[in-house]
Formats: structure tokens, C-alpha cells, sequence
């Protein structure tokens, strides 16, 4: 729920969210409880889908260092 004036949470924010396959938004305004338990009901029992993650950044880091290393 991103505060209704704050910039980074209203766009930066979704939008990185967005990316990862986040599948559910209520602004701060609308989130009564009412509208709190719908939410919540409408994605329980559900099953989210990630984005991939790589998990070759560490392998890339020490080749750019040794890169840099070897040139020294």
C-alpha cells in the first residue's frame, strides 16, 4: 500500500514490483478493512510466479576484479 504522495513508492516502487510479478495493489486511501480482508481472501491459496533471479552476479564480480587485478 504506497502512501498516496510518496513518488519513489508510487512509481519506482510498483514498477520494480510490477517486474517481479507482484499481483495485487491497494493504495493507502482505499485500504479500509473491508478492502483489507478482500485482498486478502482473493490471494490466499494462491500460488505466486517469480521472476527469474540470476545468481552468476558473485562469478561476474570476481571476473571483473580479477580483470582489473591482471592489469596492475
Amino acid at each position: 500500500m504506497p502512501l498516496a504522495h510518496h513518488f519513489e513508492q508510487r512509481y519506482h516502487v510498483r514498477h520494480r514490483l510490477d517486474r517481479h510479478g507482484a499481483r495485487d495493489w491497494l493504495d493507502w486511501g482505499d485500504a479500509t478493512p473491508e478492502a483489507i480482508a478482500e485482498a486478502i481472501e482473493r490471494l490466499v491459496g494462491t500460488e505466486p510466479e517469480y521472476a527469474p533471479v540470476p545468481s552468476d552476479a558473485a562469478a561476474l564480480a570476481a571476473g571483473a576484479i580479477a580483470e582489473l587485478l591482471a592489469r596492475k
